[in-house]
Parts: structure tokens; sequence; C-alpha cells
């Protein structure tokens, strides 16, 4: 009886975990080649073209209009599907972070792990798909999201973008680094004089971190921390290198 009960419990949480991680899929935007509006993942199964995707993981503020959502357009325009996870709509989310001082605050310890959860989730809605070139998907991350792709090992790549993270935590070790397998490459770009970074334990670059990767750094010069509008060329020159 004792039993039972246990397998009842971890499969009430299963249910809800699948639930809750499910929100951030079915809230996200996705842009698709020759539509100018997003659309939503619920009426995905209408695309008959087949596309190569991008993941695109937006900062820990939230999907911004100027910034992520204008990444997505750009990326749609070059003829890649981007579906955009939307973690803050998961239930109970908020910001673990505050722009007024360029830093985390401890409001949402979860957020790194949610993220993780999200790729996942989203790389087997993916496989699951008729639209997908499944040879071709990508994870572009800014931010918090650059975080989280930095950090993902997943192998059924064909690339990652780390925008707006330096790969380097010289406290902790669970976010210093890139995670993904060797054999995928990278593009990591950030601003030299980031007001994220300068000063605290994650100041570095992420081909400081490379550790035999094919890894391409793009170091903007000057002051900021959004990539869009600095460094297009040089995202879309990874995307269409690395597509089959």
């Amino acid at each position: 009886m004792k039993q039972k009960l246990i397998l009842a419990l971890l499969l009430a949480v299963s249910n809800v975990y699948a639930t809750d991680v499910s929100k951030s899929w079915e809230s996200a935007p996705v842009y698709i080649p020759g539509n100018y509006f997003p659309r939503s993942t619920k009426n995905l199964d209408a695309v008959t073209q087949v596309y190569p995707v991008v993941i695109y993981l937006h900062g820990c503020t939230g999907i911004t209009p100027h910034h992520d959502r204008a990444w997505a357009k750009e990326l749609a325009d070059n003829g890649y599907m981007v579906i955009m996870p939307d973690s803050l709509a998961r239930d109970g989310r908020i910001p673990d972070c505050d722009p007024r001082i360029k830093g985390p605050i401890g409001a949402f310890p979860q957020a790194h792990s949610y993220r993780q959860e999200e790729i996942g989730y989203s790389l087997e809605k993916i496989k699951q798909s008729k639209w997908a070139d499944k040879r071709n998907v990508f994870i572009m991350g800014h931010s918090e999201g650059g975080i989280a792709t930095a950090r993902s090992a997943y192998a059924d790549v064909s690339g990652i973008v780390i925008s707006g993270w330096t790969c380097t935590h010289k406290i902790n070790p669970k976010f210093d680094g890139i995670h993904s397998p060797k054999s995928i490459p990278v593009l990591a770009v950030a601003w030299i004089q980031d007001p994220w970074r300068q000063g605290k334990p994650n100041e570095g670059v992420c081909s400081d971190k490379a550790d035999g990767r094919l890894l391409k750094q793009v170091n903007l010069q000057g002051a900021g921390h959004d990539t869009y509008g600095h460094a297009n060329a040089d995202v879309i020159k990874f995307f269409k290198d690395n597509t089959k």
C-alpha cells in the first residue's frame, strides 16, 4: 500500500512538471520565414514547409520587442523558423534579476533549472514535428538565456549562439565554462564593457573557456548588453555556415 502511494505521488509530481513546462512552449511566439506576424505553437500543424529551427531563449526580464523579437524577425528573414519559449509564462515564475543593479537578485533561484527544462521540452516537441528540419536545430540565448545556452548539454543540435554572457563564473563552477559537446560549433557575442559583468565574478569572455571547441568570439567594442543590431552579420553567417 505504501509503495502504491509513493508511486501515485511521483506520478502526480511528474504530471505537474509536464503541465508547467509546457506553458513555456504553448506561450512561445514563433517567427516563420515569409510571415511578418508571429504564430502560436498551437497552430504549427498547419505549416507544410520544412524549416531549420532556432530555439531562442530570452533574458531574465522576458521576451523584449526591441531585442529578442528583433532577433527572431532577422533570423526568420534569413530562412529560419524561430521558436521563443516564454519562461515567465510558467506558474509562479518571476524575474530573477533587477536591470537597475544589472544583476541577479535571487528572487527565483529555480530560474536556471527552469531554462534547461524548457530547452529539453522544446527539443522534444521539435523532434515530434513535421515542420522542423531535424538536421538543423540550433539554440541561441541572450543574457540569462545565454547562460542557459552555455549550460545546455544536448548533442542533437547543430550549433549554439551565446549572446550577452561570458561563460565565466569564478565562484560557482556550475556556471563556469561551456557544457555542450565539444563537437558542436559555438558563436559567442558580448560587449567588452558590459555593465552586467564588469568587476563581477562573471567578467571574462567565452573564448577563454573554449577548451578545444570550434568557437568564434565576437567582442563588441564599447559599452552595452543587447547584441541585436551590432552582430547581425556574424550571427547569420554562423547559422548559414553550420546549416547542412
